[in-house]
């Protein structure tokens, strides 16, 4: 492995996860921005956040666990234009870009388009793709000023989220209606993007407020390494309502979003005639509606419930033809039952009624179907020394209609011994339970770079045959740490050791046989099963650091190291580590030069990835910059570098020949922001 002067530095020290905080949403902690960016770190740490950690308020140096959180002004601050943009600042992430539109995100390794191991919500709503377990990214848009926070957690969060938060929860939080009163208009363009929001906050009376809001975008296609057009511009629309409104001891949020995409795509298709794969070129649409609502009801100064319910419906093109109707009701109930015991549990209900369509690639027997996932947790936290020792023991249990019965414990603690030091540790089981695309999808045909084209001068092609794959079946053991000193300096290490087991893999059985396509022409069918081969595990850690060095500069630190090692039923290595970088750093200045002109400066390095869709990528560092300007107190100019050291590929996505993979390059982009 080769290893960079500065990782040789970094490595001596233990690597694991950060954390400091933002700004909260409880009323005693309502900060502004310029107040919010001078905050020292200390109370920055003892912020009260809703965690996604335990759905309860609590601190980040009290989560046993490794919480990471992007707040509003990180999200000011860094320039970013979009949710996958932002979570580079995570620790632990591995973000990627594929082309103009796709991202590849995943948490402690097994990157790919759609990662099936790391669970993304959004005030609580799942966003991934209930047939496939992954996030579509390009899906996702938000107006980022109406983010609240952003929580990161990696590692298992299974227990209170259920299956598929294997390796981490991300959770996108949205600003209440009372802080974003008022009529704000933004404008970003530059040489391959451009677009703009509006959005209007009102009051109902004293207590209930809401807002409406609307954005547009447009993507310009990017350019491939060989120089060619990639085909992979894009046109968004979103719009949106929220209504938070509140009683004495009640608070109900209603939420609705609809999204409108537009993408430019390209992808090698194969086919049965020489040269046996072809290009093609399609606009693929995606249409999305969602509506929420919850309610919270304080009981007691000891006790709380809350009820959620949303539906969500997605008409994609893209990644995998479908139409998807999902419903979701939650109910979540907090109990102090005394000074030693802190009680919650909950219950939840998921339907999913699903058409997949057959594409080149897919079959679905049967092509429309219904399924449900019901689902309860239980958890304590036990304190075993007040203020200093506290054990927290839960699991979750649940039946879906892949696997049946699952259950997925865990055990935590977090031993404070003052208000400056934390050590946290967990052991936690988890499990990613197989979806449509492995039950129900029962053909595959040839896919470029992965078997020969030809046996014996005949096309081949792979139908799958089901083998009615189990569950993937993990359990991590974790161990974290956390340092602050006085209001200048705080430190997030966290360390993870995982073992994987009947992890999903495509095997050739049984005996190829030759047959004719409907037009005629002979090939050799060969079987393709998906079942539950490998095994294995990955170890490692991240590490955040945040340094107030002086009331005008802030600099943040994050550092990621990652190791697999996977194996299939013959004992060869499997190539899914591969997909990962061994070392990521980010370094990030905040400096306000005056108090209304700002230097943000973000570098960032990551390393090799050792094999990508059967090819190595290189290791790349990124250099942006932001130079923000605020005039008045309403207005903000913002001038922002992306890119600057280098053009590099960060990923390459299936079904597209070497060759014909998006190089990112370098961009400008000036941003205005008026609000009044």
């Amino acid at each position: 492995m080769k290893i960079k002067p500065p990782f040789l530095l970094l490595l001596s020290v233990l690597i694991i996860p950060t954390v400091y905080a933002e700004k909260a949403s409880m009323d005693d902690n309502v900060f502004s921005m310029e107040e919010l960016v001078n905050i020292p770190i200390e109370q920055l740490l003892n912020l009260q956040i809703t965690s996604s950690v335990s759905k309860e308020i609590q601190t980040v140096h009290d989560s046993a666990a490794a919480v990471f959180i992007i707040n509003s002004e990180d999200i000011r601050r860094s320039g970013v234009m979009n949710i996958p943009e932002a979570l580079r600042m995570a620790p632990g992430l591995h973000v990627a870009q594929m082309n103009a539109n796709q991202w590849a995100i995943s948490s402690r390794g097994f990157n790919e388009r759609a990662s099936d191991k790391l669970l993304v919500l959004m005030d609580g709503r799942v966003l991934y793709h209930p047939s496939i377990s992954g996030t579509i990214w390009e899906n996702q848009d938000v107006v980022l000023d109406n983010i609240e926070r952003i929580e990161v957690i990696r590692g298992s969060g299974a227990t209170l989220w259920g299956a598929n938060a294997v390796n981490g929860v991300i959770n996108i939080i949205s600003k209440q209606a009372e802080k974003t009163q008022g009529t704000q208009m933004s404008f970003t363009g530059g040489d391959d993007k451009l677009f703009g929001h509006i959005r209007h906050g009102f009051q109902l009376n004293e207590h209930d407020f809401g807002r409406v809001y609307f954005q547009s975008k447009r993507q310009q296609r990017y350019k491939t390494s060989t120089g060619g057009d990639n085909n992979d511009e894009s046109r968004l629309q979103l719009a949106g309502f929220q209504l938070n409104l509140s009683a004495e001891d009640d608070d109900l949020l209603i939420q609705g979003r609809g999204f409108k995409g537009r993408y430019n795509q390209q992808s090698n298709v194969p086919t049965l005639i020489a040269p046996y794969t072809k290009k093609i070129f399609r606009k693929e649409d995606s249409i999305l509606f969602s509506l929420l609502a919850r309610w919270d009801k304080k009981l007691s100064s000891d006790s709380n419930f809350s009820l959620q319910a949303y539906y969500d419906y997605q008409q994609n093109e893209i990644f995998l033809s479908s139409t998807v109707h999902q419903f979701n009701i939650d109910f979540y109930h907090h109990l102090r039952i005394n000074a030693q015991h802190n009680f919650s549990w909950g219950v939840t209900y998921h339907s999913v009624q699903d058409t997949l369509i057959e594409n080149t690639f897919y079959k679905f027997t049967p092509e429309n179907k219904y399924y449900q996932t019901v689902s309860g947790f239980m958890q304590d936290e036990f304190t075993l020394v007040p203020k200093i020792l506290k054990i927290i023991i839960g699991t979750k249990i649940e039946h879906n209609d892949f696997s049946g019965f699952e259950y997925q414990p865990n055990v935590r603690f977090i031993w404070t011994p003052n208000k400056d030091h934390s050590l946290w540790g967990a052991v936690s089981r988890a499990l990613k339970t197989p979806t449509r695309t492995q039950y129900d999808a029962n053909t595959w045909a040839k896919r470029p770079n992965e078997v020969p084209a030809t046996i014996n001068g005949l096309p081949l092609k792979l139908e799958g045959v089901n083998d009615q794959v189990k569950s993937v079946e993990t359990l991590s053991y974790e161990l974290g740490y956390r340092f602050q000193f006085k209001d200048k300096f705080s430190l997030d290490v966290s360390l993870f050791y995982t073992n994987y087991d009947n992890l999903f893999s495509y095997e050739l059985n049984g005996t190829p046989s030759v047959k004719l396509s409907n037009e005629g022409i002979p090939f050799i069918s060969s079987p393709l099963t998906i079942t539950n081969g490998t095994s294995g595990y990955s170890y490692g850690g991240e590490l955040a650091l945040s340094w107030q060095v002086t009331d005008f500069w802030r600099l943040n630190l994050g550092y990621s190291y990652f190791q697999g090692r996977f194996y299939n039923k013959e004992g060869g290595q499997d190539d899914e580590s591969k997909k990962s970088p061994e070392n990521q750093l980010s370094l990030r200045s905040s400096f306000d030069i005056t108090d209304k002109l700002e230097l943000d400066i973000w570098f960032r390095y990551i390393d090799t990835l050792k094999s990508v869709q059967g090819s190595p990528i290189s290791d790349y560092s990124s250099l942006d910059l932001r130079l923000g300007y605020r005039p008045v107190e309403n207005l903000e100019f913002s001038i922002i570098g992306r890119n600057l050291i280098e053009k590099h590929i960060e990923f390459r996505p299936r079904f597209v020949q070497n060759g014909n993979h998006s190089e990112l390059d370098r961009h400008v982009y000036f941003q205005t922001t008026f609000n009044f």
